[in-house]
This record gives C-alpha cells, structure tokens and sequence, in this order.
C-alpha cells in the first residue's frame, strides 16, 4: 500500500490548521508526535473524510480517496480522540451494530475474535457506560478492527490510562502493524518509542521531521546537556525554564537542560530520549524552532 499526503492544506478563516503536509506512507506503524494545536486531529479527520482539506488531496495507491467511497471506508479503522458510544449498550451490543454499520461477513465469529484481541470477551455483556477507561479504549479498538482495516487511524489512543493500560495498548499495536498501515496521533512520547516505526513531528501545522526514532535521537545529538549542581540552584532554574528538568539520584543532583549551546562551563553532553527530542522541538522557549 502507498498512502499519500499530498500538499495537505485546512485554513480556518485567517487560520491555517495544516499547512502543505505532504508524506507518504506504507505498511508500519506511524507516530505523529505533536501538542496541542498541532494540527494531528485536523489530518486524522481529513484522512477519514469527516472534513474536507482546503487544498491538497490524499490517495491510496494513486487514487483520490475521495473518488474511491465507500471502497475506501471499507479499509478503514478510526478511533477518535473522543468515540461517543451509547453509555446503555452493552460491549457486545456496540460491536453487532457497528458490524450491521460494516456489512462485516460472519459477524459474530469476528466480534469473538476482536474481543478476544483485546481481552474484552469476560466482559461484553456489561454496559459500556460502566467500563473503566482502559476498556472503553480497548472496545474501541475492537470496533475499529472489526472490518479487518488495511489503514487503522488512532486520535489519541491512550489519553486518560493508566500505565497498566498503556503497556498493554502499546502490545497490541505491536502485534497489528505488521500488515496494516498504523497512524497514531499522540503527545504522549513514551507510548511510541517503543512500538512506532516513523516519526512524524508535527508542529503548527506543519511537518518538521519526519523519519525513524534513531534518526530522529541523532537529530538531538549534542543539544541534552547535564549539569551537577545543589538541590536548591537547580530547583530555581527549572521553575521558569520548559528546557529544564531535574534528575535526582541518591545524594546528587542533575540538572538537565534542551539548548543548542553548552549551558555551563561544567555541563557534559548527555545522550538524547524521545522525550529530549520532543523537548527540543517543541519547547516554549523557542529552542529549536528554526529546525
């Protein structure tokens, strides 16, 4: 399969929401990495056909998705951020409609396989509203896989889970994205690092990096820094500064600061996280955003 952004643009008024992303995707797990505002929900709805962009066009193996209709839903899995589920239905009630939505073949062996997937099989005859967080995810993922998707489109899987719940998200999605093309919106760095072939940093809109999490920690390669310093100094320099952290162990303290430029004569370079990475990129600051 060959996914392709092509010069994706969404103006709200004097707003732009995207502007001119282009990418092009194939079978994998895909990360767009970003805060709030960035503009992955925007791309996630205008993959899916929930709003149309202002210029640009995404196509699938060279057709415009929009031409191919239903063709096209039919390869498609989305969970959204926010999935509005009838609190009164129970799981199994919830997979069976949406498998009438589907026109999924042998409904019922697939709601028991996608329940089984997702250990949800002890509980599909309990009411959706009374599920805790992590199995209202987990069904909606079932729901999303129900039709066997070739492209499974997550808004912000894990928001609200536990880490419990987190672990066994990320193992999930390790064991579906061999054959599918994965997207997965998040501003949750640890979810990803593990489990996301590619990286897509997404910022205002616009796509400022793009490539696997080893490119993307050498893309960081000199900017994390560590300075050993008193409890108290390193307290106080943290507070105001979003590329500053302190890291405590036994009786010493780190203070480690995001910056193109060696803080302190005494700092040593440290290696980068993802985290380092998002850090750099998106910190309030300002460091950063000429890359």
């Amino acid at each position: 399969m060959r996914l392709v952004f092509d010069n994706i643009t969404k103006r709200y008024k004097t707003n732009a929401a995207l502007s001119e992303v282009s990418l092009e995707l194939s079978e994998g797990v895909y990360a767009f990495l970003g805060p709030n505002g960035a503009g992955k929900t925007t791309l996630m709805n205008i993959l899916c056909g929930i709003i149309a962009p202002t210029s640009g066009k995404v196509t699938l193996d060279g057709k415009d998705t929009v031409s191919m209709d239903k063709d096209f839903r039919r390869l498609l899995g989305y969970l959204p951020q926010n999935p509005g589920f009838y609190p009164s239905f129970s799981g199994l009630e919830l997979l069976r409609y949406f498998c009438s939505l589907k026109e999924v073949n042998k409904p019922s062996a697939r709601i028991d396989e996608v329940l089984n997937f997702v250990n949800l099989y002890d509980e599909r005859k309990k009411k959706y509203g009374e599920y805790s967080g992590g199995m209202k995810r987990r069904l909606g993922i079932a729901i999303a896989m129900l039709g066997d998707p070739k492209i499974l489109v997550l808004d912000e899987p894990t928001a609200g889970l536990d880490p419990k719940e987190r672990i066994r998200f990320r193992n999930i999605m390790s064991r579906i994205g061999r054959d599918k093309i994965i997207i997965y919106a998040t501003h949750i760095v640890s979810d990803i690092e593990s489990i996301a072939d590619r990286v897509i940093l997404l910022k205002s809109g616009e796509v400022i990096k793009f490539g696997s999490t080893g490119e993307l920690l050498s893309s960081a390669e000199g900017k994390v820094w560590h300075y050993e310093c008193g409890d108290e100094f390193a307290s106080e320099y943290a507070i105001d500064r979003s590329n500053a952290s302190v890291i405590k162990g036994g009786d010493k303290t780190v203070l480690k600061i995001i910056s193109d430029d060696k803080p302190f004569d005494t700092a040593y370079s440290a290696a980068p996280t993802l985290e380092d990475v998002y850090m750099y990129y998106f910190n309030e600051s300002g460091e950063g955003d000429a890359h």
